[in-house]
């Protein structure tokens, strides 16, 4: 990537580069114990409206939303929270505050 810096002047390269950069970034999904599964679990099935911290994975980026959960919805399998929309399988940690 070093070695394109001087290239990153011409405009038809600084968007390919910007690619590169998000690509290489990426990591894979982490793994989730049982353990904490079940942690997840409980905390969704005895939500009150309380603060959470949660945090999901997306395109090989791992992301963290703070705040109340708008919406649990099983039937989906969502959850709706500051306008987004997480499945369940992109949860990571879930935590209250």
């Amino acid at each position: 990537m070093v070695k394109y810096q001087p290239y990153k002047s011409l405009v038809e390269q600084s968007a390919i580069l910007a690619r590169m950069r998000y690509e290489k970034n990426k990591q894979p999904k982490p793994w989730i114990s049982s353990d904490r599964a079940e942690e997840i679990n409980e905390i969704l099935v005895h939500y009150a409206r309380e603060e959470v911290r949660l945090e999901y994975w997306e395109d090989g980026y791992r992301y963290s939303l703070f705040g109340s959960m708008d919406r649990i919805d099983v039937t989906r399998r969502v959850i709706a929270m500051k306008g987004k929309s997480i499945a369940f399988s992109q949860l990571v940690n879930l935590e209250r505050v």
